[in-house]
């Protein structure tokens, strides 16, 4: 089956060789390179094609559409029949397509499969997405580390609707997926592809991977970073949206519920730490009226309290930071500083 890998880029000459060096040497031979430029103004272009290879394809936006858009010209302008994601500042380990290629080979009823992901940060190496994750590990317990899974529509949606253990970066997907649930949604400038895995979860099963086959760097221009409250007012509002169709599953209602808490802390923490205080308290409110959590009063409260004063309470109080408390906080910051 031929892979078209799409990458898209923006300004990012810099770093963008390290991405299609990892492309070029996989072990799995039979793919294309689909490079979205989305209107780069460095040398991005002339990076390319110093490379000098046949299987990479250069298309440019000619002004900056956003990543949405770009992943949604690559997947147009694919020909392969199964379509993988690698941003431009993110890498992947040599057998990346081989390991997921054979699973979808193997596995005909499955319509994705991901694997696990190392991240780089500025504080050093996280070797597991999925140690920082709460709902999916619980899909895996008891089985070996290294082994192959295939989780139901069920299973996906329901861990879905709480938190995303897939990153595009780490994702194989059957380019049919893409008829049956549609592409990215290009209104917004980022958070679109956990609105797009929910959809796949609705049409299709998924496989896993459990080993780090994909390398993702959190880079002060990642999108998520420049965009950071766009992308949680986003996910909020798909998860408001969801939770409307779900009145008769109890199972999903906590799922969905607990994704709105920590989107609601997340939001409120953001707005509180950038001088926001009203629209702090306004959504700690919010999330305690939407799922009825006594902690958003309390967050809600102490938001009214001098930040000197709340830090002190935070630092009494040491946990194994979350992954939406490492992506939120700033670069600079080590994790265990993170507030809760």
């Amino acid at each position: 089956m031929k892979v078209s890998i799409l990458i898209p880029t923006y300004n990012r000459a810099y770093i963008i060789c390290q991405a299609l060096e990892s492309a070029l040497q996989q072990t799995y031979g039979d793919f294309e390179i689909v490079v979205v430029d989305d209107g780069s103004t460095d040398n991005t272009r002339e990076v390319i094609e110093g490379l000098q290879s046949e299987k990479i394809r250069y298309v440019r936006h000619e002004q900056n559409r956003g990543c949405s858009a770009a992943y949604n010209t690559g997947i147009l302008a694919a020909t392969g029949e199964l379509i993988a994601f690698l941003d431009s500042d993110d890498r992947w380990k040599a057998d990346n397509l081989e390991r997921k290629v054979g699973f979808l080979a193997r596995h005909p009823e499955v319509g994705a499969v991901f694997s696990d992901v190392e991240i780089i940060t500025s504080s050093g190496l996280i070797p597991s997405l999925t140690a920082l994750m709460n709902s999916f590990p619980k899909l895996l317990q008891g089985k070996v580390k290294g082994s192959e899974h295939v989780f139901s529509q069920r299973q996906m949606y329901l861990c879905l609707l709480e938190e995303v253990p897939i990153k595009p970066t780490a994702v194989l997907v059957r380019r049919e997926l893409y008829d049956k649930a549609g592409l990215f949604n290009e209104a917004w400038p980022s958070g679109t592809d956990w609105d797009l895995f929910l959809r796949f979860s609705k049409v299709a099963s998924f496989g896993y991977i459990d080993l780090p086959l994909s390398i993702q760097r959190w880079s002060a221009d990642a999108t998520h970073r420049k965009y950071l409250e766009q992308d949680k007012v986003f996910l909020l509002g798909v998860c408001r949206e969801e939770k409307k169709k779900l009145k008769n599953d109890r199972e999903g209602l906590r799922a969905v519920n607990r994704q709105i808490l920590g989107h609601c802390s997340n939001l409120g923490y953001l707005y509180l730490y950038s001088g926001r205080r009203r629209k702090s308290v306004s959504t700690y409110l919010r999330g305690f009226r939407e799922t009825g959590d006594l902690g958003m009063l309390m967050r809600a409260g102490t938001a009214l309290l001098p930040i000197s004063f709340r830090d002190l309470l935070k630092r009494s109080v040491k946990s194994r930071p979350r992954l939406a408390e490492i992506s939120t906080a700033p670069l600079s910051q080590s994790a265990d500083k993170r507030p809760v």
